[in-house]
């Protein structure tokens, strides 16, 4: 009973991360990622340990997102530059310029 009820409250973590691993423009810092995925793999030793299945399950697929997430989340994304001309009725979008180091 406890393995379903704790398997319930993790699927509901699923999309939460889906949405994070999904958007280009999510950005978690890599430590904060990182102590998540140290977290989980105790979390799930433990619950292994304790003789549940389906919540480790559960949570190694929440891990996989979280190591996505570190992977490829990590950096924040240059801001969108669109600008908008109401005369002409039209939207530019421009890339912003690379900042060059001396």
């Amino acid at each position: 009973m406890w393995d379903i009820l704790i398997t319930a409250g993790n699927v509901i973590i699923v999309p939460a991360l889906l949405g994070t691993a999904l958007d280009k423009r999510a950005y978690i810092p890599r430590l904060t990622s990182g102590v998540s995925l140290v977290g989980l793999t105790a979390v799930i030793v433990g619950l292994f340990g304790a003789g549940l299945v389906f919540s480790p399950l559960i949570l190694i697929v929440i891990e996989l997102l979280w190591v996505y997430i570190f992977l490829f989340r990590h950096q924040p994304t240059a801001p969108e530059m669109t600008v908008v001309i109401p005369e002409v009725g039209a939207a530019v979008h421009t890339e912003p310029a690379e900042e060059t180091r001396s």
